[in-house]
């Protein structure tokens, strides 16, 4: 019988015990393995530099720098990291920029550890997760221009294959499965999500 690799995952979090305890709940699953936890942007690049990770869970209240910095420059050096924003901020726009900067899940430090192993576990296939209510809004930013950044288009302005991946998204179909509909690569999905948002 195959034995299949396990998804390794890195914590980073600045609430040291926070992160030790989401480290610990996650190494139980047989498919995961932590390879380390980092509370700051150089304890992760020092991480990073030392083992090879395939999902990154991250905080977007880091002491010094904001996650989502922090998460593009890992992005910056490992294109193909999966990364989820576990916190307790729930604001449309920030969640806008990070799916536009390839952010795969993000889910709320209140919420269930079944939602989180979820979304790492979708984020290791390459797949975006989303709570619903979050998605709903972000849809809703994305009608009103005026209540994202400048730069986040008109939905007139979607292509009619970019509308075709929204459908489907408010449907909550995962990018595999949207591509598999629209018969095109998961990673087309995400390019067409990227130019949505």
């Amino acid at each position: 019988m195959q034995q299949h690799k396990r998804i390794r995952i890195a914590v980073i979090d600045d609430q040291r015990l926070f992160a030790e305890a989401v480290a610990t709940r996650l190494s139980v699953e047989p498919d995961l393995q932590i390879t380390g936890v980092a509370g700051s942007s150089t304890e992760a690049m020092e991480l990073f530099s030392r083992n090879e990770i395939d999902v990154v869970t991250l905080d977007l209240a880091l002491t010094g720098e904001d996650g989502l910095a922090v998460g593009r420059k890992l992005l910056a050096q490992w294109p193909n990291l999966g990364i989820v924003i576990v916190t307790g901020s729930a604001d449309s726009r920030r969640v806008s920029e990070a799916v536009q900067m390839g952010v795969l899940g993000w889910v709320s430090k209140e919420g269930a550890v079944e939602t989180l192993l979820i979304a790492v576990r979708g984020a290791a296939r390459g797949e975006t997760h989303l709570p619903a209510g979050l998605l709903t809004q972000v849809l809703a930013a994305l009608s009103d221009p005026g209540r994202l950044s400048p730069e986040a288009g008109d939905m007139a302005l979607l292509t009619a294959r970019e509308m075709d991946v929204l459908r489907c998204l408010m449907n909550g179909r995962s990018r595999n499965e949207v591509g598999a509909l629209l018969q095109i690569s998961p990673n087309t999905v995400r390019t067409h999500i990227q130019s949505i948002l």
